[in-house]
């Protein structure tokens, strides 16, 4: 505490970057393997007419039930942050998220009904279903909401980074709860269901020159697509994100600018982007990225990024004000404004915010690293002092010598009467 600097910025600030959560679902889709994709194509040509999809949005929600989505936005959260796998799988609906993926199948595909029951075998193997991408993490239930027609719930999902997305979870009521059925991501602008269907199409287009995908809305992938796809999954679980980057650069141009390709490669470099080397590639790719993702995507949190890295402090402060519109409010952009301001030596305007966030969010722990770094710009050892007890008070953590010395910032502070008076304070039984 405070956290470490990022890409030539100030002590205290944490760089706002984006959690890599896309969902693909590659992996679980590639437990299909079906024969008889051959028969599809004829399948394509006889079928003239698509069934309506299999999932319609719920009637208006009564207050009760909406005090009941409120709640299972809490449990939801919790559950993705403790990685307690029980109770998130327990909390999604597998078999409504098929019906989304599946909904626009025609009637009388090949193989449908076994497709669609890899589909949910692949949900159930792997630990968090179709939720994986957000366990783990930080994630906090910000507010109900509405996305497609659907209620849905708000999640803030922050990495110990201090990376920072937002999901809509989709949900239907479920006897006197919800369930979840199916995932928005606000930087990518997409759904589970839909790059689950996005996937499927590229992986049996190959066999089927591309009539499955037609059959879906999908535009026609090469048929290498499926190959890439294979590798890049492989790499990832392997967790070798520069050969990912190998992958997605060794492709034809034509490939590179999809968007599920586009996203693989830039999620690569967010991971990556610490080398010098890679910078250039990276901040290229967050400056394509509206084109590429869309109106739709909130690209905003991706451009803070790169707002930082070019120290364009008031322009990366612009972006935060768009995403908390976007996302009706969160104080945590609050204080990643604070730390804009700080590293812009404003720091009464930094103090205001912290302040602010304290009062919307009393449990926020990072406001204190942003209070903290302020007061050590400004020299003021009382006000440091003052946040390490309000840090003791309000959170149960203790600040001493030792776990403020490795930290150069702190020097002065270390020297001062007032940090004597400090640890004399703490070492009271």
């Amino acid at each position: 505490m405070p956290a470490p600097p990022r890409k030539g910025m100030g002590a205290g600030m944490i760089v706002l970057i984006v959690v890599v959560i896309v969902v693909l679902l590659v992996a679980v889709l590639a437990a299909l393997a079906i024969p008889g994709y051959q028969r599809i194509q004829k399948m394509a040509e006889e079928i003239k007419h698509q069934q309506s999809a299999a999932f319609t949005s719920p009637p208006p929600l009564t207050a009760p039930q909406k005090e009941a989505l409120g709640r299972f936005g809490n449990e939801l959260a919790e559950a993705l942050g403790k990685k307690d796998m029980a109770k998130v799988m327990a909390l999604q609906n597998g078999e409504a998220l098929a019906a989304r993926v599946f909904g626009k199948l025609p009637a009388g595909i090949p193989n449908s009904a076994e497709m669609r029951r890899g589909f949910l075998e692949g949900i159930k193997k792997r630990d968090g279903g179709w939720m994986w991408s957000v366990i783990g993490n930080e994630v906090k239930f910000l507010r109900i909401r509405e996305r497609n027609g659907f209620p849905a719930v708000l999640l803030r999902v922050k990495s110990a980074e201090g990376a920072v997305n937002y999901v809509d979870v989709l949900a239907m009521p479920e006897g006197g709860s919800f369930r979840a059925v199916d995932m928005f991501n606000y930087v990518f602008a997409t759904m589970v269901s839909e790059e689950s269907r996005n996937a499927l199409a590229a992986m049996v287009s190959k066999s089927v020159g591309g009539g499955f995908a037609a059959m879906l809305g999908i535009p026609k992938m090469d048929e290498s697509a499926v190959d890439y796809l294979s590798r890049i999954n492989d790499a990832t679980r392997a967790g070798n994100m520069m050969e990912v980057l190998r992958i997605c650069d060794g492709m034809p141009q034509a490939l590179k600018t999809q968007r599920i390709f586009f996203i693989l490669r830039l999620q690569a470099l967010m991971v990556l982007s610490s080398s010098a080397e890679l910078e250039p590639q990276y901040k290229e790719a967050l400056r394509a990225a509206p084109d590429i993702l869309g109106k739709d995507s909130t690209t905003d949190l991706l451009m803070v990024d790169l707002l930082f890295m070019e120290n364009d402090l008031k322009g990366a402060e612009e972006c935060l004000k768009r995403v908390d519109a976007v996302v009706g409010g969160d104080p945590y952009l609050k204080f990643l404004r604070g730390g804009a301001r700080l590293q812009m030596k404003d720091y009464a305007g930094a103090l205001e915010l912290a302040s602010q966030v304290a009062r919307e969010d009393p449990k926020m722990v990072d406001v204190i690293d942003l209070r903290l770094s302020v007061h050590l710009a400004l020299k003021d050892f009382k006000g440091v002092a003052d946040d390490l007890r309000v840090f003791k008070r309000d959170f149960g953590h203790v600040l001493d010598r030792n776990a403020l010395a490795g930290d150069p910032a702190y020097a002065e502070f270390l020297a001062s009467p007032e940090f004597a008076a400090w640890e004399k304070e703490i070492a009271v039984p």
